[in-house]
This record gives C-alpha cells, sequence and structure tokens, in this order.
C-alpha cells in the first residue's frame, strides 16, 4: 500500500482528516458491537448500510475492516501536523482518544448515530461511551476510558454536561467551537476572530523594526511564549503579531481580554487554539499599577501575543518565558513612507509632520479618499487629510478634553518683545523637535505662569495653529476622581490619545493636579503623593505637546518645574501695553484721546478685561446705532469692575461733577 493509499485522492485538509477519522471510528464501533451479544447493529439502525456503502467505495469497492481503515487513515495523514487531530495528540492523549472525540463528533454529525452509544439516543453519556470503548485494544478499560474523556472535558476539547448527576450519567458534548476546528480547522466562537494563515498580512507588510521574521523564528524555537509588543494604539503592534504568526506557519486566534478571567472561556479558547495551530493574540490595556495575569491551560502553552500601551503590567502563565518588544511613534521619514504606501504618495512630504501612528495614517488616508470622492475630485488634498485626521479621535480623549478652536484663527496675541521671542522660540521647538539630537519622539513640555487673562490660554492657542495642530484642554472636573487610582487613568487616556494624534494637549490651571507634594500625615495625603508621583513620570515619557498653565507657580511642585522644556511668563500689562491693546481692540474713532490715556494709566487691568470691557463697549454703540463714544468706554470699564468686585479709579466725567 502506498502512502496515501486508497485515499489519494482526498486532499489533506482538516474536513478529509475528519471525514476519515469518523468512519474509522464508526467501523471499530460497529465491529465492537457485533463480537459482543445482543441484537446486531445492523438490524436496530438499517441506515448504517448508506455508511458501510460510501466506506466501501472509499476504500474501493470492498467493506474495509476498522484496523485496516485506521491505519491506511494514519498512514494518508503521514507527517502533517497542522492537522486538528494530530495537534490534540501532539499534547500527550493515546490514540483512543480520536475514538472518544469521533464518536461525539458522530452523534453532532448525524443524530441517529446516538442509538450507537445510547439505546435513547441523545447526547453520549459517560458511562455509555465506557461501555463502548473499554474493549477496544488489548490492555483498554473501564477505568482508563473514563480518565482519557475526563482528561479531554479539562483540557477542554469536550463539554461535560449536568455535572452534577451520578457521573456515569453525566453527558457529554462536542462544542461548536472544536467540532469547527476539527471538521474545517475553522472554530466558531464568542469573543474570538480566527485568522487562518493565509488571511494574516505578509512580512513585506510591515515597516520597521523588529522583522516578523526574526520574531517568528524566536516563537518557532520556543513556542511557550508570551511575546509583549508594547506602544501607542493604532501603531501596528497586532500587524507585527499577526505577520510574525504567518512567518511561524501559525494562525491567529483574536481573543477579548475578558476570556483571561473567564475560566471555561479560556479553557475553550485555548483548546481551540491549540487544535487550530494558532497563536493567540490580544489586546489589553491595564491602567497604571494593574497587572494583566494570562492563566495557565492544560494544554495550550503558546505562543500567545499581547498588544499593550506602555503602562501597566502583563504577567505570563506558569513556565512561560516573556519576550518583550517595543513599537515607537514613526518619525518622519517613516510617516512619509507610511502615507505612500496608504495612496497619499503625492502628498507624503506635506503631510509627513502630521505626527500620527502608522495605523492612524492609513485610517485618515482611506478617510481622505472618501471624502475626495464626496467632493467629486479622484485625488485626496491635503485638507481632506487633515479633516479625516480630526475624525480620528475618540473616546479616551472627548470624554476627558475638550477641542478649543478647531477652526477659528486665534485672536492676536499682544506680549512684549522678549515674551513675543520666548513664544517663537517654543514654537521652533516643538517644529523641530524630532530633528534635535535624539530628538526622536521626544515631547515637548512647557509650562505658562502668569496671572489670569495675561493669554496663556490664548498662547496655547497660538502655538497649535502655527503648528498646524489641533488643541484639546483636559477637563479637570472629568478627570479628578475621588476614587484611588481613577485620576491616572484618565490622565492616562488623555496623554495617552494626544501622542497618537496630531493634537496639543492644554493642561489649564495644572497645579490642581501637579501641586507640592506634602509630608504624609494621613492616607489623602499618601495618594495625593501618588498621583503627583505618576504624573511626573508620565509627563517626562509623553512623546507629543502638553503645554500646563497655572496663576500661582508657587504651589507647583518644583519637580515639574525641572521637566518643563520651557518656562514662560505672561506679565500683566503695563501702561504703554494697556494702551495699545485699548487702542487695537476699540473702534476708537468716538472716543477722547483723553479717555483711553486715562484707563491705559489709572486702570490696571490684564489683556483679558480689556477685552472683555472692549467687547461690551462695542455692545452699548451697537444698541444706540452709532460709534463707541466715552460714555461707553466708562460704562464698560465700571462694569469689569464690578465684576471683579474693586473700586473703579476713573474720574467722573465734569458734566457728573456737581
Amino acid at each position: 500500500m502506498t502512502r496515501a493509499g486508497p485515499f489519494a485522492a482526498l486532499d489533506r485538509s482538516p474536513r478529509s482528516h475528519f471525514k476519515l477519522v469518523l468512519f474509522g471510528t464508526l467501523l471499530r464501533a460497529l465491529e465492537m458491537q457485533l463480537a459482543g451479544a445482543g441484537e446486531a447493529p445492523l438490524d436496530r439502525l438499517p441506515f448504517l448500510e448508506d455508511y458501510l456503502g460510501e466506506c466501501s467505495a472509499m476504500w474501493g469497492g470492498s467493506r474495509p475492516e476498522a484496523l485496516g481503515w485506521i491505519a491506511a487513515c494514519d498512514a494518508w495523514a503521514g507527517d502533517s501536523p497542522h492537522l486538528p487531530f494530530a495537534r490534540i495528540a501532539a499534547a500527550g492523549f493515546p490514540p483512543l482518544h480520536r475514538h472518544l472525540i469521533a464518536t461525539l463528533a458522530l452523534a453532532e454529525e448525524d443524530p441517529r448515530l446516538a442509538f450507537l452509544i445510547e439505546p435513547d439516543g441523545g447526547l453520549a453519556t459517560l458511562g455509555g461511551l465506557v461501555a463502548l470503548w473499554r474493549e477496544a485494544a488489548p490492555g483498554t478499560d473501564a477505568g482508563l476510558v473514563r480518565d482519557l474523556a475526563l482528561d479531554l472535558v479539562e483540557a477542554g476539547f469536550v463539554e461535560m454536561i449536568d455535572s452534577e448527576v451520578h457521573r456515569t450519567d453525566r453527558r457529554l458534548r462536542l462544542t461548536d467551537s472544536i467540532l469547527g476546528v476539527l471538521s474545517a480547522g475553522v472554530p466558531r466562537l464568542d469573543n474570538t476572530a480566527f485568522e487562518p494563515r493565509a488571511a494574516l498580512p505578509a512580512a513585506e507588510d510591515w515597516l520597521g523594526e523588529p522583522r516578523p521574521s526574526a520574531v517568528a523564528g524566536a516563537l518557532t524555537a520556543e513556542p511557550a511564549t508570551l511575546l509583549l509588543v508594547r506602544g501607542p494604539r493604532h501603531n501596528g503592534r497586532k500587524t507585527l503579531l499577526r505577520a510574525a504568526a504567518r512567518e511561524a506557519e501559525l494562525n491567529v486566534l483574536r481573543v477579548s481580554p475578558s476570556l483571561f478571567g473567564d475560566a471555561p472561556g479560556w479553557r475553550l479558547a485555548g483548546a481551540v487554539a491549540h487544535a487550530a495551530n494558532a497563536m493567540v493574540v490580544a489586546e489589553v490595556e491595564p491602567a497604571p499599577g494593574e497587572t494583566v495575569a494570562l492563566p495557565a491551560h492544560p494544554v495550550f502553552a503558546g505562543p500567545i501575543g499581547i498588544a499593550a500601551a506602555a503602562t501597566g503590567g502583563v504577567r505570563a502563565a506558569p513556565g512561560m518565558r516573556t519576550l518583550c518588544v517595543a513599537i515607537p511613534l514613526p518619525d518622519a521619514e517613516a510617516r512619509r513612507e507610511h502615507w505612500r504606501r496608504a495612496g497619499c504618495g503625492g502628498l507624503a512630504e506635506t503631510l509627513s509632520p502630521m505626527t500620527l501612528t502608522s495605523g492612524n495614517i492609513r485610517r485618515a488616508s482611506a478617510g481622505a479618499a472618501g471624502r475626495a470622492r464626496l467632493g467629486g475630485r479622484e485625488v485626496p488634498e491635503a485638507d481632506d487629510v487633515r479633516i479625516a485626521a480630526r475624525e480620528l479621535r475618540d473616546a479616551r480623549i472627548d470624554t476627558v478634553a475638550t477641542a478649543l478652536d478647531l477652526d477659528r484663527e486665534p485672536e492676536p496675541l499682544r506680549l512684549e518683545a522678549r515674551d513675543r521671542e520666548e513664544l517663537d522660540a517654543l514654537i521652533l521647538r516643538c517644529r523641530h523637535r524630532e530633528r534635535l539630537p535624539g530628538g526622536k519622539g521626544h515631547g515637548v513640555r512647557a509650562l505658562f505662569v502668569g496671572p489670569s487673562g495675561t493669554g496663556k490660554t490664548l498662547g496655547a492657542r497660538h502655538i497649535a495653529a502655527a503648528l498646524g495642530k489641533d488643541l484639546f484642554r483636559v477637563d479637570l472636573a472629568a478627570t479628578v476622581s475621588k476614587y484611588i487610582g481613577e485620576t491616572e487613568k484618565s490622565l492616562e487616556r488623555a496623554l495617552s490619545a494626544a501622542e497618537e494624534l496630531n493634537i496639543v494637549l492644554l493642561l489649564d490651571e495644572g497645579d490642581a493636579l501637579m501641586a507640592r507634594r506634602t509630608d504624609v500625615g494621613s492616607s489623602n495625603d499618601r495618594y495625593a503623593n501618588l498621583e503627583t508621583n505618576y504624573l511626573l513620570q508620565r509627563i517626562e515619557t509623553f512623546e507629543g505637546i502638553i503645554l500646563v498653565t497655572t496663576n500661582d507657580a508657587d504651589r507647583i511642585d518644583p519637580a515639574f518645574a525641572r521637566r518643563m522644556d520651557a518656562v514662560l511668563s505672561f506679565r500683566m500689562p503695563d501702561e504703554v501695553r494697556r494702551r495699545e491693546i485699548l487702542t487695537q481692540e476699540l473702534d476708537a474713532r468716538g472716543v477722547s484721546p483723553r479717555l483711553i490715556e486715562e484707563v491705559a494709566c489709572r486702570c490696571t487691568l490684564s489683556g483679558g478685561q480689556i477685552h472683555n470691557l472692549a467687547l461690551h463697549a462695542r455692545l452699548l454703540a451697537m444698541e444706540a446705532d452709532r460709534p463707541v463714544a466715552d460714555d461707553d468706554l466708562r460704562r464698560a470699564v465700571a462694569r469689569e469692575y464690578r465684576k471683579a468686585g474693586d473700586y473703579c479709579p476713573l474720574k467722573p466725567p465734569l458734566s457728573a461733577v456737581g
């Protein structure tokens, strides 16, 4: 008999092997029942003749013996370790396991075949399996069959129903997932997605280091490996894992991280992954200080690929080694290549300053193509890409931060010459940060110090506009929580999202989060210090642009100031600056120069306050349908002082005296 024997015409696939194993089990079960006492199975179940006829046709015309069929099946399968039954056997189960699994599969495929096991049909019981197979081969007894069936249950290949009844009466079945793997190589399992090797990304699709072939080599040498890939979201973490699996000749079973805490779910998922020759891939997001522990499995020992952020811990199951890989944000050169590969080659140079992750580049490119089609254009323009990139933001940033002036040009920022130079220097630092020595992916951190109304937030708007980025202000009300650890989680979400998207993050009134650490006198002090320590570490590793404002620099922990790349002071305007701001803010044709001079000299107002009073003066003039007059300005100044609870220092007009 040749290696393939009578089954030479069959393709060496899971479906063909499943059919051969089922027929071999059926033949063996019939032979054992014919050899025993009682009614012959063919008399009870005449439909079995149809199955026997199909076996004879496959065998070449004669009715085969069970042992000959099984031997021919093994010869046909040969050295095909990818076949699910071969994968299960490789876990250390004796040959009889195939008959037990196939017996349950027979009843799933054709319910009439259940009458071979149970007199009344239905699901097989543990006692029924033992009675059928306890004399399958020399040395086989009831205890061996029972223990093997229970081992298959423990490993997740077989499911036990109604475990509360007497052991021999407990019913067994194959889940749809295991049956799908055995019969077609494709499982059907909730909270998972199966990807066959042919559908996985090729190594050529991956741009960057490490190469998938190198990772695959490490997995092949030691399959019991936790491959931990850290980095920002949408930055190729799962692409690298999937490409490495393809290079290692593995399929991929993507699972929800919730399965790691669900013992029955993980037992089944691990059994499916083992039988399907798959690497388990999951994306986890442990918060700062949290650890995700991967559970052990009776059979499946890896590999497991985990995509995670830079924070939080991931602990491998006992006996598994951990291999860590970090994927940084792409630099300008890598972003140009990603834009070219994504179909925006003509705009690659223009778009390369946009600090997006590799996955967000591809998503923005696809969104820009859709916007171009809506506009009747075949080729996307740069504005299409920028709008599409803006739409990528998700709940991580939207729930803890607010977008500021995404489309409106910022108001003029009136600073003294030296302050303007500092602001321009900060803009240069932000624009060229990646080109600085050792500056690949480095973030920029700046502290704006000054009283309210001196232009700190407006300065942040000007920086974002000069860089062509959107500005998001962290909402402290949505960030700070009384529950331990929740503030850090909210901040981590905001900072991580800001790193992955083309935005500038504004932490307004930052002294609320960056307060000086205190001596620990209570648990509240200890947890407040923990929050400060976390923020210190996270800001130091932050790879985006973050601007922090404060009205009181003395309240901020000195360690934060040391970590800032720039500290800009926003001062109250002097008399000359107040005159300039007031003249520019007002349409002063109807206002006397003498009054403007008096307001500038007597009223020590901030730029924001001058803007507000000028706005109110214009409103009064608009209501009277005339240019702004002295009375409008006086009333507006008085109103501004009333808002602040102060006395207005302007002299009353002569007409009001006496």
